[in-house]
């Protein structure tokens, strides 16, 4: 492992203790001062919380993917250049809905879109 990657790693640990101590007091705040809680809850809170996370972390690396697209791509039908625009999509993911920046490309030729993969 690299000086950067462990430099990553310990970061995202710090920021994950933070946001753990955040949430539990936020909880514990919603919840009201000596109300009592059952384990339950306290197990949704913290699956909300990472189900949060993993959105975000689908957003960031779906931006990445959007910011190294190509400026043009063959249409897939005729093979003909098309400009590829980026275009702003919700989409489902197992942990709620997120935000993705796609290529979009259209061909004046077919009259149809199409979206690029890697």
């Amino acid at each position: 492992m690299d000086g950067k990657t462990q430099v990553l790693k310990e970061k995202l640990e710090r920021l994950l203790r933070e946001a753990a101590e955040t949430a539990a007091e936020l909880q514990a705040a919603e919840r009201g001062a000596g109300k009592p809680v059952h384990f339950s809850e306290i197990e949704a809170a913290a699956h909300q919380v990472g189900s949060q996370l993993s959105c975000r972390v689908q957003e960031r690396a779906a931006r990445e993917v959007a910011a190294d697209s190509p400026e043009a791509a063959p249409c897939p039908a005729c093979g003909a250049p098309c400009r590829l625009k980026i275009e702003r999509r919700t989409i489902n993911s197992t942990d709620g809905p997120i935000v993705v920046w796609e290529p979009c490309g259209h061909c004046t030729r077919c009259r149809r879109d199409f979206f690029p993969s890697a």
